[in-house]
Formats: structure tokens, sequence, C-alpha cells
């Protein structure tokens, strides 16, 4: 692996995010929005669980901090259509840059614009919405990083898979509807029916919201928040051995937009 060719194509993939001002109101002012206007449904959930003093950011803003990064699993994905649609995928391919440079490259731009997302809706959900993280926050940071790889890692198994960009642009949407609500993003996991309480343990953003909710409502540190980042990264490297295994560069990928 080249470490200046990897930046070379990272610093491409930022240029391309910055001249979207549309990725920006997407994965924070939507949350923000959301965040507000479901707080007070899930104060009295919160209440009902015996959270003194709650205001239901404790609930809301994790969730849309999680449900969003679901959500955006498709940027990863679209930086590599995007090469296909431009007619520089074998260009970028013959240039000195391997393999992995190329995956990392791109990959690694929509890692940080998820923790960004999360992070900065937390940051102003304190005075916005009240809210009040009991716990440690570098756990909270750990936390979120586990996930944005995880998502992001996941989200190379659809590129990977997809051979259209609106192949990737389904997958993306189900597989994000999928991982917010049945991970217990949009709705407390303890809300949901008897079928679902049952499966939500095999998705990330179930164990992410665990983690989340350990820190924001009971205090917790970094050794509180152990068991569920160790399940982010079991997730990551699983999706990882996905990619590794599926993702042919030499495949020829179909770009509309």
């Amino acid at each position: 692996m080249s470490p200046r060719a990897c930046l070379a194509v990272f610093r491409h993939e930022l240029r391309v995010l910055r001249r979207d001002p549309s990725t920006a109101v997407f994965v924070i002012v939507m949350p923000l929005v959301l965040a507000a206007l479901m707080q007070r449904l899930f104060k009295g959930t919160l209440v009902a669980q015996g959270v003194t003093g709650a205001t239901g950011a404790e609930f809301a803003v994790p969730g849309m901090a999680v449900s969003f990064a679901a959500f955006g699993i498709g940027y990863a994905g679209f930086a590599f259509f995007r090469d296909h649609g431009w007619g520089t995928w074998e260009r970028l391919r013959a240039s000195q840059a391997s393999s992995l440079d190329i995956l990392v490259g791109k990959v690694a731009p929509a890692v940080g614009l998820s923790l960004i997302q999360m992070v900065v809706l937390f940051l102003l959900a304190v005075p916005l919405f009240g809210l009040s993280v009991t716990g440690s926050w570098p756990a909270l940071l750990v936390t979120v990083f586990a996930l944005a790889l995880c998502l992001n890692a996941f989200a190379v198994v659809l590129t990977a898979v997809a051979r259209t960009s609106q192949q990737l642009t389904v997958f993306a949407s189900v597989g994000g509807l999928v991982l917010a609500t049945l991970g217990g993003a949009f709705v407390p996991v303890e809300a949901m029916p008897g079928w679902a309480q049952a499966g939500s343990p095999v998705l990330p953003t179930y164990w992410a919201m665990q983690g989340l909710l350990d820190v924001v409502i009971d205090g917790g540190g970094l050794l509180d928040v152990a068991g569920p980042v160790a399940a982010l990264l079991g997730f990551t490297a699983v999706f990882a051995g996905l990619a590794a295994w599926r993702f042919r560069f030499d495949e020829p990928k179909v770009y509309w937009g």
C-alpha cells in the first residue's frame, strides 16, 4: 500500500464531497429536525423506564445519529460508480495506486463523513435539546467510530454485489431502513414485536444503540461499551472478508446519474 497514492485518491473524494452541499444538509440538518420532532415522543417511554429527568433527547439523538449513518451507506459505493460513469475507472486502475490504495482512499472519506455526522449531532444536541451525556465522551467516540467503520465495510459489500447505480440505491435504501428500524434506532427494541426483538442482535445498529444508550443514559465508560464495540468490530471483520472475496476491480459497473 502506498500512502501517497492512497492520499491522492482520498483528497479527490473529499473534493467531490465538498462540491455537493446536499450531503451536509442530509446528514446533519435532517437528523436534527427529526430529533427535535421525536424528542417528546420518547420522553414518556424513558420516564416509564425509570430514567429520571428524561427529556426524550436521550434516545432521539442516538437514534437519529445511528439511523442517518445507516441511511448514508450508499455514499461509499457511489464513489466507485462515479468513476465508471465518468470513464476514469480504468485510468485510476492504471495509475500507481494499488487496489488497496483505491479502496481505502475512496472509503475513508465516507467513514469520516459518518463519524462527523454523528459527533456533530451529539455536540449540537447539548445546547439545542438539553442532551446530557452522563457517561464518558471517549466511550461515545469509540462507539460511533466503530459504527462508522462497520457501516462503510457493509457499503463495500453492497457495492461489490450491485451492477448498476440503481441497484446500489435500492440495496442501500432497503439496507439502511432495515438497519435503522430493526436495529432499534427508530423505535426502542422493547417496543417492538417479539420476532423483531429476537432478530435485532444480528444487526450492528442494535449494538451501536446499546453502546450509545449505555453512555448517554447509564453513565457508561470505555469498559461498559467494550462489548458493543467488540460486536461492531466483529461485524466489520465479517463485512471486510465478504468484500475482499466478492469485490472485483475489473468488473464493469453501470452508472446513471
